[in-house]
């Protein structure tokens, strides 16, 4: 098996492993990853660009060209993808409980996440009416 090959498999294996972005479903990470393994066979699994950018005038016109590299220096970057799908930071340098319960707010990031969790499903006025919310001070 080529080395070239051997990286579009691992690009093909990231792909499927990367977890989707609830959040931002228009921005996937992994459109840069394969724009990133396009010259080595890769084909997309997301839609197109151009399509996902429908009615976005903001977006710039035309993407970014593929810059074609050497595949000694592709496998470091796909080591460093492998390594954050594997979580191996935050496994190797644990942070402690304390960091995620500042005194000074301890529900903080508590409250962060749930709202992360609830904005895919929000619709267009109760995001309005959440960030509205947040510009008025009740105390």
């Amino acid at each position: 098996m080529s080395q070239s090959q051997t990286i579009a498999k691992h690009y093909t294996r990231i792909l499927a492993l990367w977890p989707k972005d609830l959040l931002r479903p228009n921005l996937p990470f992994t459109r840069t990853i394969e724009r990133r393994a396009t010259p080595y066979g890769v084909k997309p699994v997301s839609p197109p660009i151009e399509e996902a950018r429908k009615g976005d005038s903001s977006a710039a016109a035309k993407p970014a060209p593929v810059v074609k590299s050497t595949p000694q220096a592709e496998l470091p970057q796909i080591n460093a993808l492998f390594s954050l799908l594997e979580n191996r930071y935050s496994n190797k340098y644990p942070v402690s409980p304390g960091v995620f319960k500042p005194t000074s707010n301890p529900e903080h990031y508590d409250r962060l996440m749930e709202e992360i969790e609830r904005a895919p499903r929000k619709s267009w006025f109760q995001a309005k009416m959440d960030e509205w919310k947040m510009k008025i001070r009740w105390q």
